[in-house]
């Protein structure tokens, strides 16, 4: 831990557990639809030029990087507000 990060306490731990929840729901949410995305514009794609696996395999190879660059910043972004939210709410 650098000294940057202070110690939370267990009851601090279980709150942002609890308002992260929901954040980790969209995430997942977020996967699948992209996934979803990557797989049904891949197959649409291979059928009309008629090239069966190729930009199917393409798109999904190229939604998980997406996927991981998107829940990386979303999650850290996130992660960091309901930080400070809780501290700040500790402090009052």
């Amino acid at each position: 831990m650098t000294e940057k990060q202070a110690k939370i306490t267990k009851k601090q731990q279980e709150l942002l557990n609890r308002k992260l929840a929901p954040i980790y729901r969209n995430i997942g949410g977020l996967t699948f639809a992209i996934g979803l995305v990557a797989l049904v514009a891949g197959l649409k794609i291979d059928r009309i030029y008629n090239t069966r696996p190729i930009f199917t395999l393409v798109f999904i190879g190229v939604s998980f990087p997406l996927v991981l660059f998107l829940n990386s910043r979303i999650l850290r972004k996130r992660i960091a507000k309901a930080i400070e939210e809780i501290k700040r709410d500790s402090t009052n």
